[in-house]
């Protein structure tokens, strides 16, 4: 193979009495001169010069040169300048789109924070334990963490060039998505802890038993109506005519319907959900019957003047399993319904 080599640079050496007689022909020829005559109009005296060949093809290959340099300067010229007007008619149509967006994620970041200060006062005063807290990570971290997915999206993004990114807005859409990813928690805990107590409101005797009523006579000591003395009323006297419904303050099982000479006359108990129990006294007209789920709001009965009375009311009690009987008053005014 160096053989070979050898003998290939010995053929093309300027040594080789061929190769050397060729070049010595080429450059006699590049130096033979020609003579230009120049004969101006009018009565000036006319000029030549000499050029030698070498000369003429020096200038001739520079024009060429530089005439492939402005036409390809042109053609460049004219393709970037379409690139621009094409790029400057899409951003202008989607210029005050741009806009628009830019604003409305504004407004985004201002209500999100808004309403990230409202859940974290409301968790604050549903009592939440610090742990919940600490599960959230700190702003610093959501940045970092946010701009760090970005760009390693960007590296994949194959549209993009070398060490281009993606607009401003972009980060601050993801750094809001990975923020409200990172508060779900505190969302989750505030809607469990309302959730439950929504639970437990509407299964509570919450709901008047009657829409309109004159309260004749309140909970606690009162003067008997009948005998004079003093005795402790242990529910509401809510008067109203003959025949006005009554309705189930919550839902639950009715576990008596039944009827007092001396007491209650024709009355309803219902019992309820974490250990309550409502009573219906005096009633006219009873719908239900013992053993039957009624809902809250529900008519279970009329007012009625049956029983140990001076004129027709409903006497409504509440009473629980632990504590005895209530004032229904306070259950009434809870402002749930």
């Amino acid at each position: 193979m160096k053989k070979k080599i050898k003998e290939i640079t010995s053929v093309f050496s300027q040594d080789n009495p061929k190769i050397k007689k060729q070049i010595d022909k080429v450059k006699e020829k590049g130096h033979q001169r020609m003579t230009i005559l120049v004969i101006p109009h009018g009565y000036d005296s006319s000029f030549h010069f000499q050029i030698s060949h070498f000369t003429i093809l020096f200038f001739l290959g520079l024009t060429l040169g530089l005439l492939s340099l402005a036409i390809y300067g042109i053609v460049g010229s004219n393709n970037t300048q379409t690139q621009i007007n094409q790029l400057s008619k899409i951003y202008g149509t989607y210029f005050d789109t741009y806009i628009t967006h830019a604003n409305q994620l504004e407004e985004m970041k201002e209500e999100y924070s808004k309403l990230n200060e409202n859940m974290l006062e409301l968790f604050t005063l549903i009592d939440g334990n610090d742990d919940e807290l600490l599960k959230i990570p700190a702003e610093d971290w959501i940045e970092s963490s946010a701009i760090e997915s970005l760009q390693k999206e960007e590296k994949e993004d194959k549209q993009l060039d070398v060490g281009r990114k993606y607009l401003s807005e972009i980060y601050e859409l993801r750094q809001l998505k990975h923020r409200m990813d990172n508060y779900q928690r505190l969302v989750e805990a505030n809607f469990q802890f309302l959730y439950q107590r929504s639970d437990i409101l509407s299964r509570s005797p919450l709901f008047n038993p009657m829409y309109s009523y004159n309260l004749t006579s309140p909970f606690g000591m009162r003067k008997s109506p009948t005998t004079g003395y003093w005795e402790y009323h242990d529910g509401l006297d809510m008067a109203n005519a003959v025949g006005t419904p009554i309705y189930a303050s919550a839902p639950g099982r009715v576990v008596r319907v039944t009827y007092s000479n001396v007491g209650y006359g024709h009355h309803i108990i219902i019992q309820h959900d974490f250990g309550f129990s409502t009573l219906y006294g005096h009633c006219s007209r009873i719908y239900v019957r013992s053993g039957q789920e009624v809902k809250a709001g529900e008519q279970i009965a009329e007012v009625g003047a049956t029983g140990n009375v001076t004129g027709p009311h409903l006497h409504y009690e509440i009473f629980i399993s632990e504590e005895g009987k209530t004032d229904p008053e306070q259950y009434m005014q809870a402002g749930v319904y």
